[in-house]
């Protein structure tokens, strides 16, 4: 069974989220206006610069190295970023001086610029601390998904359940559906990630999947077709070697194929997971109705065996 949220759960999640902001707002004094406003630039330019680096070292780090290329950019990016964070939290406190170390007006001063550059940078890190909460529940609903579709017991799965009760505890209520609204990733990506699952977990689905419209105007591209068509990929994904589907040339010849990478701009993801799982009990009910997206452009489609539309999800 799937956890549900817990009251109890949200309330230690908003005191533990309360504590740690009261916590950056008194590091914040303490460090001063000047040291508050780099240590949030130095958030701006590790994003800034991380992303350059997986854009510009990626490939040129891929080839100079056993990472493989489809990983190269993020492992990059990661990389520069941190570098970027250190170095100038590092000069920051090397040439600049603490609170404590003024007095007066200006002591004051420092600390109030200071508290106030912490009060930012905790909501800059709770922010991200929920979208990380809820990634982590949807991934522990696709593996509690994966177990029901290869038929193991759920309680070998305790992470999992643990994640997803987080998560659904943090989206209770009017505060969580604030919450939501706050989070920089849309609702259908972590929607997506089970519906993805529950298609991959059952063979009637994913070849309805395959047969959506888009998704067949997709597959003619010759270089990805060329990468179903390959069988040491085949092998590879039985085997679920994934440094091997990485590496492989058709993968990666398709990856930098700007044709293919505007057909999946083109691709409406939610809407062909729609259509492949709109047949599913388990997703016109119970706990994953809400899956189900109310302003999916999905039209009513016509199978090719039978005269009459085919239902929708309602």
């Amino acid at each position: 069974m799937i956890p549900e949220g817990s009251p109890q759960w949200q309330q230690t999640i908003f005191i533990v989220a309360t504590i740690f902001l009261f916590y950056e707002v008194w590091s914040g004094w303490r460090l001063g206006a000047v040291r508050g406003l780099l240590r949030m630039a130095a958030l701006f330019c590790a994003w800034i610069g991380g992303s350059a680096a997986a854009g510009g070292t990626g490939t040129f780090m891929a080839f100079f190295s056993r990472v493989p290329p489809l990983l190269a950019p993020g492992v990059a990016g990661l990389t520069a970023g941190i570098v970027i964070y250190i170095g100038i939290s590092i000069l920051a406190g090397l040439l600049f001086k603490k609170t404590e170390h003024h007095s007066g007006v200006v002591r004051f001063g420092f600390g109030l610029g200071g508290a106030i550059c912490g009060i930012l940078y905790g909501f800059l890190l709770l922010w991200a601390g929920i979208t990380l909460i809820r990634g982590m529940g949807a991934l522990g609903e696709m593996r509690v998904v994966l177990a029901h579709n290869e038929g193991r017991s759920q309680t070998g799965e305790q992470t999992a359940l643990f994640l997803i009760k987080l998560k659904e505890s943090l989206e209770l209520g009017v505060a969580g559906s604030s919450l939501k609204r706050v989070d920089p990733l849309p609702a259908s990506f972590y929607d997506n990630i089970v519906k993805a699952s529950m298609v991959a977990g059952n063979q009637q689905a994913l070849k309805r999947f395959f047969q959506y419209p888009k998704m067949q105007e997709f597959l003619k591209n010759p270089r990805v077709a060329a990468v179903f068509q390959d069988p040491v990929l085949e092998r590879a994904a039985q085997s679920h070697n994934i440094l091997l589907l990485l590496r492989n040339k058709n993968v990666l010849a398709a990856v930098y194929d700007p044709q293919v990478l505007n057909g999946l701009k083109d691709l409406d993801l939610t809407a062909a997971l729609d259509y492949a799982l709109e047949s599913e009990n388990l997703l016109r009910s119970g706990k994953y109705r809400h899956l189900v997206s109310p302003d999916s452009p999905l039209a009513p489609i016509r199978s090719k065996t039978a005269p009459t539309p085919l239902p929708t999800v309602p």
